[in-house]
């Protein structure tokens, strides 16, 4: 029992799980100019491959910019925070999908704050900011995709204009999202799913690993869920 408890020990990282509780802390209790002082400090000490994630950690920068202060969005900065320095030290066997992951939840709580404020249809500056989420959730994709291809960029024209047609994608998605008359968060979950999807697949086809079996996995996963949502929500028709 006693090893088993050392070996749970060291697997949650104590000195990461201080620095994230910091990371939290800042944001909770400082003025925010002083909290990305901070935040800048525990992300790039120890000074190892900063950039490789920095996008990520610009994103949450610009979230905890935005949410009003917490005990609740302390805490889930604060995982989210942990959860990428665990990525960032190579401290996970799967950083692979514990990047993508990271990636969704982003992404989602990039869209919940978009349509928590724009929820009135198209109106005002609603567009233009639509324009800036769909540009940063794809360039959250595009981080993603180049994280893992190693030493050299394979087919970087290809991924390019991938990511070029995946932001015009996610822009027009949002648009079709502001035209939804239900609460915000069905507007995020409806909008958020064919993302995942785009997301999900979209790396491996660049990869050349993507097949059929995947794309029907994926495809059939994301209609369900998309059903679920869409016939469980209000509709204020």
């Amino acid at each position: 029992m006693a090893e088993k408890l050392k070996s749970i020990s060291k697997r949650i990282h104590w000195y990461l799980l201080l620095k994230a509780a910091a990371f939290a802390l800042a944001w909770l209790w400082f003025p925010w100019w002083l909290f990305a002082v901070v935040a800048l400090v525990i992300y790039f000490t120890p000074f190892f491959q900063p950039e490789r994630f920095a996008f990520p950690f610009f994103v949450l920068l610009i979230l905890s910019y935005v949410q009003a202060p917490g005990w609740f969005f302390a805490v889930i900065f604060g995982l989210m925070f942990y959860f990428l320095l665990l990525i960032k030290e190579l401290l996970l066997v799967e950083r692979r999908s514990a990047y993508e992951l990271l990636v969704f939840l982003l992404s989602f709580l990039l869209l919940r704050d978009f349509y928590l404020r724009f929820n009135q249809g198209v109106a005002g500056t609603a567009p233009l900011f639509a324009l800036l989420v769909a540009a940063l959730v794809a360039l959250l994709l595009r981080n993603y995709i180049r994280a893992f291809e190693g030493g050299e960029e394979r087919h970087p024209g290809l991924r390019r204009v991938s990511v070029g047609f995946s932001f015009l994608l996610f822009w027009q998605i949002l648009m079709i999202g502001l035209f939804l008359p239900v609460d915000f968060i069905y507007q995020t979950a409806i909008v958020f799913l064919p993302i995942v999807l785009v997301v999900d697949l979209l790396p491996e086809r660049l990869a050349g690993s993507l097949d059929r079996t995947k794309i029907l996995t994926s495809a059939t996963v994301i209609f369900a869920l998309l059903v679920i949502v869409i016939t469980s929500a209000r509709w204020t028709l």
